[in-house]
């Protein structure tokens, strides 16, 4: 009856340390968000910033390739701004993206809420609780006028989606403010336990205004061994406690 009655206490361990196992993580983020809730034109973004050294118009956010230095000093930068967006922008406030709560940002505004013209890095911190990262999938929606990265118009940072500092390959005209873009991609072995960065670079061609709007989910799967280990060495722990 003794022995019977250990192996019925220990068997839940087992079950949910294997259950456990196939549990992704799913973080999320989005742009324009101020005190926890979508922003008004004039509002700080919570947790996206930009880059401190300047955002020049019509022309790349900067005339080197971007450094370790760079990213670090966008990400301790100034607070991006929700922006009044411009009536063509991807049909207005919310434009038609499936996640309704996310706004339109920039680095600053002019005297009618719109978007200045300019070219801008944006430091978008996530955090990932998950050890032992065996898959990670970014997908994000969005748009940005006039696009992301300088390889359309020319400059020396061709790129506009960072992971942490290293360049994503994401060179498409398709992201700017006509009408959403969606882009899907794995970053596993770009992304870390604990704190991470995303980084958009918006490019500035027209001189008219600007601005960036996004929303995105990051997929993070563990590794179901070490799980599994950790739950079958709980299940041993255990029965020893009991005899």
């Amino acid at each position: 009856m003794t022995f019977r009655r250990n192996r019925l206490s220990v068997l839940p361990l087992v079950l949910l340390a294997f259950g456990s196992a196939a549990r992704a993580e799913l973080v999320q983020f989005r742009s324009g968000q101020t005190g926890g809730i979508p922003g008004t034109p004039g509002s700080l973004d919570d947790i996206v910033r930009i880059n401190p050294w300047g955002n020049p118009g019509g022309a790349p956010v900067l005339g080197t390739a971007f450094t370790a230095a760079d990213f670090a000093a966008t990400s301790t930068g100034p607070a991006a701004m929700v922006v009044q967006p411009v009536s063509p922008w991807m049909g207005g406030v919310t434009a038609p993206l499936s996640d309704p709560l996310a706004r339109w940002i920039n680095w600053t505004a002019d005297s009618s809420g719109y978007g200045t013209a300019g070219s801008v890095l944006y430091a978008v911190p996530f955090w990932i609780n998950t050890v032992g990262i065996t898959n990670a999938v970014l997908t994000f929606e969005g748009g940005a006028d006039d696009m992301l990265g300088d390889w359309f118009y020319g400059g020396p940072n061709p790129d506009g989606l960072y992971i942490n500092g290293v360049a994503a390959g994401y060179q498409y005209v398709g992201f700017n403010f006509g009408s959403p873009t969606t882009h899907t991609q794995n970053i596993t072995g770009m992304v870390n336990t604990g704190q991470n960065y995303l980084y958009y670079y918006q490019r500035d061609a027209g001189f008219g205004v600007s601005g960036i709007i996004f929303s995105g989910k990051i997929h993070v799967t563990p590794t179901p061994g070490a799980l599994s280990a950790l739950g079958l060495a709980g299940l041993v722990a255990t029965r020893r406690r009991r005899h």
